[in-house]
């Protein structure tokens, strides 16, 4: 679609003022050539300078490496419980390897960066004649388009192929996760509606770069009774630049002549308040993106909520992965596995591998080494550390009331 910008912001008619103004923002990057739009702070923000800025780096890798790093595993409801179902043909698409190309872990990865970038992130569904998934293909957010069918009850989506060519798939066919804001067709990014604070903090870094170096105010003064005339502070700079530059001269002593006066001019970081506003965007992009500060290495404040970083580790996985994790389960449910006894879960105990104390002792509750009920057998546990079943591992512990003896083994 290669309309002018104002001719297409002219043709453009919202139904309300929300729609209104995503119209013209499309509009004003269409402008500046598809480079992002420019913020108050006079930053040009889009995904390239974002991922300059650390906080936005650590803030979108953090949730997207967390999610990828999660098995995706395809279970089957059997009876009153629920089984994995290996042999399923989205189970090794989901769970290893969606394309020839890359593992799932790229492909998930890949997928929640799109959509914490642009919104919204697209996996094309390949399929054989009879319906079987064979295949998940990322697909750049820039190469899609949607629209609503004629009867306005399902979405189409016109895909630009490496080739050049368009085409158009049914919403069955395209693995669509979209952030909040959606407005029937697309999500709103993090990134986007953090424009101003990301501007801010990338204006804020270029400043920093230049007062480090170039310096942002001279670091002596000089003073002479009476005039000096141009020959003479030309002289006295040559003297100054030949006597203090390079490394072995840097603390050589000045010397001045005929009554000159030299001052030292103490100006640093802090008395620009380059520290506070620095630490103070950190935080304001973490309130975007639903991530705790001392997850980016902003540790000030790690006490600040509930009884610290434990706290507010907990509840990055309670508020942020899993609000993500329920929309990929749920997309994944009713696009690859359909309607039936299959569902999808992103495994979180994944998350305890790396934590020994808190695995040993979530084991301990889960088999009953609290002298509870037991909700998970030996074996169950054996078989999350990849170890072989134990004779007799299969039974659930029940602790034995006060007063009565337990049944004598047989």
């Amino acid at each position: 679609m290669n309309l002018n910008p104002l001719t297409w912001f002219k043709k453009a008619q919202p139904e309300n003022a929300y729609k209104d103004a995503i119209a013209e923002e499309k509009a004003i990057e269409l402008l500046f050539g598809g480079y992002g739009i420019p913020t108050a702070s006079g930053m040009v923000v889009n995904e390239q300078t974002a991922m300059r800025i650390s906080v936005v780096y650590r803030c979108v890798s953090l949730i997207a490496g967390t999610v990828a790093s999660l098995p995706c595993e395809v279970f089957r409801y059997s009876g009153e419980r629920a089984e994995l179902a290996r042999m399923h043909p989205a189970y090794w698409l989901l769970h290893n390897e969606p394309n020839p190309l890359m593992t799932a872990n790229a492909f998930w990865k890949n997928y929640l960066w799109w959509s914490l970038m642009r919104g919204n992130g697209y996996g094309l569904i390949d399929r054989a004649r009879s319906g079987i998934p064979t295949a998940l293909t990322l697909v750049p957010p820039t190469s899609v388009s949607t629209d609503f069918s004629q009867d306005r009850r399902r979405l189409i989506y016109q895909v630009r192929m490496e080739s050049g060519e368009q085409r158009r798939f049914d919403q069955s066919d395209m693995l669509h996760f979209a952030f909040i804001g959606w407005d029937g067709k697309a999500g709103r990014a993090p990134l986007e509606c953090a424009r101003e604070a990301i501007g801010l903090a990338a204006a804020a870094q270029e400043f920093n770069e230049r007062f480090f170096s170039q310096g942002n105010a001279a670091d002596i003064k000089m003073e002479f009774p009476g005039n000096v005339n141009d020959d003479q502070m030309k002289r006295i700079l040559e003297v100054y630049q030949r006597n203090r530059s390079g490394i072995e001269k840097q603390r050589l002593p000045l010397i001045s002549t005929g009554g000159g006066k030299i001052d030292r001019l103490d100006f640093n970081a802090e008395d620009s308040q380059l520290v506070e506003a620095r630490a103070f965007q950190v935080e304001d992009i973490c309130r975007f993106y639903g991530v705790p500060p001392h997850m980016v290495g902003h540790t000030s404040k790690s006490t600040s909520w509930g009884s610290g970083i434990e706290e507010q580790t907990l509840g990055f996985v309670k508020f942020t992965l899993r609000d993500i994790l329920k929309g990929l389960e749920q997309e994944i449910d009713r696009k690859l596995l359909g309607q039936g006894d299959y569902f999808c879960k992103f495994n979180l105990d994944a998350l305890l591998r790396a934590d020994s104390k808190g695995r040993s002792e979530f084991y301990k509750a889960a088999v009953g080494g609290t002298q509870s009920p037991g909700f998970m057998t030996v074996n169950e546990v054996r078989s999350l550390e990849n170890l072989p079943p134990l004779e007799g591992g299969n039974e659930l512990f029940v602790p034995v009331p006060a007063g009565k003896e337990a049944p004598d083994a047989e």
